[in-house]
C-alpha cells in the first residue's frame, strides 16, 4: 500500500513540475533567442500533398506558425479554435501553418481529414523545429506582416483570437 502511494506520489510530483515548467515558460523566448520583436526564420516544407511551401509565401499576412502532433491531447484541444478563428479572420489576412512534427503522414491526414481542416498543414523535417527551439508541444509563434514575432505561446494558445485583433 504505501509503494502505490510513494509512486501516485511521484508521479504527481513530475506532472506538477512539467506544468508548472509550461506555464512560466509560456511566454519566454526559446533556446535559440526566437521571441518577439525578432525575425522569423524562413523555411520551406511539403504540405499533406507534397507541394512546397515557405514562410516568406505568405509576407503580408499575419501568420500563425503552430507546432503539434496528432497524438498530443493539447495539440487535439487547441485545433477547433484555430479553425474556428482561420475561417473567421483569413479574408483579414490571417494564415495559419500547422507544422506537425508527427513522423509519418498518415495520421496526420486521418486528423485533417477527421476534423475537417482548411488551412495549411506542412510536415516537419526536424531541422525547422531545431531552428525554431521547440521543446514542447504545442508551440506558436504569432508573425506580423513583415515577418517578425509578435508572440511566443509555449502550451495551448487560447487567447489567439484576443491578440489577433491586436495585430490585423
Amino acid at each position: 500500500m504505501s509503494r502505490n502511494v510513494a509512486y501516485g506520489l511521484g508521479i504527481l510530483l513530475v506532472a506538477l513540475l512539467l506544468y508548472l515548467g509550461l506555464v512560466t515558460n509560456s511566454s519566454k523566448t526559446t533556446p535559440t533567442g526566437l521571441g518577439p520583436g525578432k525575425t522569423a526564420p524562413d523555411f520551406k516544407l511539403k504540405t499533406l500533398s507534397g507541394k512546397v511551401v515557405s514562410l516568406s509565401d505568405y509576407r503580408g499576412k499575419v501568420v500563425l506558425v503552430n507546432f503539434w502532433a496528432s497524438w498530443c491531447p493539447p495539440c487535439r484541444e487547441e485545433m477547433p479554435l484555430f479553425k474556428r478563428v482561420y475561417e473567421k479572420y483569413k479574408k483579414k489576412g490571417f494564415e495559419i501553418l500547422a507544422v506537425s512534427t508527427d513522423s509519418s503522414v498518415d495520421p496526420v491526414k486521418k486528423f485533417v481529414k477527421e476534423h475537417g481542416i482548411s488551412f495549411t498543414v506542412l510536415m516537419d523535417d526536424g531541422k525547422v523545429s531545431s531552428t525554431y527551439g521547440i521543446q514542447g508541444l504545442p508551440t506558436s509563434f504569432l508573425i506580423d506582416r513583415d515577418g517578425r514575432i509578435l508572440k511566443v505561446r509555449l502550451g495551448e494558445y487560447k487567447e489567439v483570437e484576443k491578440d489577433l485583433k491586436k495585430f490585423l
